[in-house]
């Protein structure tokens, strides 16, 4: 675990969303290889589709690396927000 990335939080009461989510948002590939392997990868793939926490960068990167649309996921579902890098 990187505890750097977890400084706003009580790591007793970590929820294993937000350890993903931090992974995802601000892990090296090591980080996410961790997470992977002690949530399985379909744990990882919800959270990367549901989640709107998430850097649409980040969420763009993994949905091409494991075969995902992105259009799918929470992130680009969401018109909310201001800039869209991606479209």
């Amino acid at each position: 675990m990187r505890k750097e990335l977890f400084w706003d939080r009580d790591l007793k009461h970590l929820d294993p969303e937000t350890e993903i989510e931090r992974a995802i948002n601000f892990g090296g590939f090591d980080y996410i290889t961790e997470v992977q392997a002690k949530y399985g990868r379909d744990k990882f793939i919800k959270v990367l589709t549901t989640n709107k926490n998430l850097s649409k960068r980040a969420v763009n990167y993994w949905c091409l690396l494991l075969g995902l649309d992105r259009e799918k996921t929470a992130v680009f579902k969401d018109k909310s927000r201001v800039w869209f890098p991606f479209k």
